[in-house]
């Protein structure tokens, strides 16, 4: 019966000091957007996790012809206002934590380049006299916008599905804004 006890006491001890099974906790994420891949417009983002509820990432897209017919316009002038790529850098906020199911707000940046018709332009000819003709001309924008979204985790929380609205403006001038919707649609991701 003695030895029963220690027996006892010796399983009883290692069962106090096992430790429960730590959940992973999965810090990268890549993502792209379906939304723009119907478009033709592919787009590849990264997200690190900092904390249960902050993340920051960068994200790019090349926008196609099919996606350039969807933008905003804000003016007139802007009517043949087209961005070919853009570069965002971001920062999201999630209610419920970054391992659950979640709504989620985010800040990001733009830096973008675009072209517009820009009616006559000068130019040197080989002989260095100024020509007219027209033409096309090359902008790079930076600006600043906002998003909601809401992530939901699947397979071991190792995927994700993303549904986000995201509407941002360029700085072109001090008086215009150049307002567009971006990072805009249906996401997939995988975690890692």
């Amino acid at each position: 019966m003695k030895n029963f006890w220690i027996v006892f006491a010796l399983l009883f001890s290692v069962s106090l000091f096992s430790q429960e099974e730590e959940e992973e906790i999965y810090k990268n994420q890549f993502s792209g957007n379906l939304s723009y891949l119907l478009l033709g417009s592919p787009e590849l983002n990264y997200e690190r996790t900092l904390n249960k509820y902050f993340t920051v990432g960068v994200g790019g897209v090349i926008y196609s012809n099919a996606h350039q017919k969807l933008n905003l316009k804000t003016a007139e002038e802007y009517s043949n206002y087209k961005v070919n790529y853009e570069i965002n850098p971001y920062a999201r906020l999630y209610v419920n934590g970054t391992q659950k199911r979640s709504h989620f707000f985010e800040i990001f940046g733009s830096y973008n380049r675009a072209e517009t018709d820009s009616g006559l332009q000068r130019s040197n000819n080989a002989s260095g006299y100024g020509v007219y003709d027209y033409g096309t001309r090359n902008i790079e924008n930076v600006g600043l916008g906002a998003g909601y979204g809401y992530r939901f985790l699947a397979f071991h929380k190792r995927m994700s599905m993303e549904a986000q609205i995201g509407i941002r403006t360029n700085f072109e001038d001090v008086l215009l804004f150049d307002v567009g919707l971006v990072r805009t649609g249906i996401k997939v991701g995988y975690r890692f």
